[in-house]
């Protein structure tokens, strides 16, 4: 009872559309390093609405049993009728026999456990899977759901019915796609966010042998492009060029390593050194999402997901820093490909739990 009690105080609660119609209702879940959202969706028809969701700290839980009981308890006592038939989970980490082995956590997912305690069917997925089964419910054209970035030439591409790809810098970082096989999008998941990190400058080179150096391996794009990286930016630059002695960089210096990149962030609009780390940053982010659509040629869309991305969204276009980088390539017929596809930022925050609810349709 005392876990049970304490799981309670721990979740944050938040009625969205009480009142809502739906022909059944599913749990879905988005389990990040950071957060763990877990939500009741109603459908009907096409259309997924969030009902109630309950947001815990992933680092202060041991598992998504206590917590879902949780919702499932406080869900039932607003509304008799609540009762998910099914659910899904999207979680970050390589998932196999509906088990996800958690990249940022020291807990996992058994999604096979899960069913037999909770009396119903859940299903695991990636993140990114989960995120690519949520674009297709996204509109483009929808300002308060997709953010659409201009190449170079000032043009937005349409999308065409073609393969969609997805990367995101949150915690760690993500990737997944989506096939189209002439009639419908098939979603897929992906471990992209851990390839080998191709430096393409002198201080991208120093970042990424200092941290050969820290780990011992070569280190893949994650360890840099993430919020992970940005800690990871901050050590490097403290480390290498040093840093300027002020009571704000003494703060961030202080702070818990989760903390810096908040902290950095904000600076950023004040200070040239953390604005330099944040340019690095987008820089790094945007030759990763270059190389992504060089490999799957995404003119249905590449889209980018992910808290980092969406809370550093100025200093991705001021300048039109991310699309001048995402466009470089030495090879003459590239870059033509790269400025054909339309480029996206996903603004809606709930697109993981839309994605998986969608998955259980």
């Amino acid at each position: 009872m005392a876990a049970n009690t304490n799981c309670k105080d721990k979740m944050k609660l938040k009625w969205l559309n009480k009142d809502a119609s739906f022909d059944r209702l599913v749990l879905a879940g988005d389990i990040g390093g950071t957060n763990t959202n877990l939500a009741l969706v109603g459908i009907k028809g096409e259309k997924l609405t969030i009902v109630v969701e309950a947001v815990f700290p992933s680092g202060e839980i041991d598992g998504l049993a206590e917590p879902i009981k949780e919702l499932f308890s406080a869900a039932k006592q607003e509304k008799a009728n609540l009762v998910a038939s099914k659910g899904c989970v999207c979680a970050a980490g390589p998932v196999a026999q509906n088990v996800c082995k958690m990249t940022n956590l020291s807990w996992n997912i058994d999604g096979n456990e899960l069913s037999k305690e909770l009396g119903i069917d859940i299903s695991v997925i990636n993140d990114f899977l989960g995120i690519s089964y949520g674009i297709p419910t996204l509109d483009v054209n929808n300002p308060e759901q997709i953010f659409a970035f201009k190449h170079t030439d000032g043009s937005i591409p349409e999308p065409r019915k073609a393969t969609k790809a997805v990367i995101g810098p949150g915690t760690g970082l993500g990737a997944g796609y989506l096939a189209w096989n002439g009639t419908n999008y098939i979603p897929n998941s992906s471990e992209g966010g851990h390839l080998t990190f191709a430096p393409f400058d002198e201080e991208s080179q120093s970042f990424r042998d200092y941290m050969k150096k820290l780990l011992g391996e070569v280190p893949d794009v994650e360890v840099l492009v993430s919020g992970t990286g940005i800690q990871n930016l901050y050590e490097w630059h403290r480390d290498t060029k040093g840093l300027p002695n002020s009571d704000a960089w003494t703060e961030i210096e202080n702070a818990k390593p989760t903390d810096r990149p908040r902290l950095i962030s904000k600076l950023s609009d004040s200070d040239p050194v953390a604005a330099s780390m944040l340019r690095l940053f987008v820089k790094m982010l945007a030759r990763y999402a270059g190389d992504i659509s060089t490999l799957l040629l995404p003119f249905g869309g590449l889209y980018l997901a992910g808290g980092v991305a969406q809370k550093e969204l100025r200093w991705l276009i001021g300048d039109n820093l991310f699309m001048k980088y995402y466009e470089m390539a030495y090879n003459k017929n590239i870059k033509p490909l790269l400025m054909q596809t339309p480029v996206y930022l996903i603004k809606d925050y709930s697109i993981s739990l839309y994605g998986a609810a969608n998955a259980c349709v």
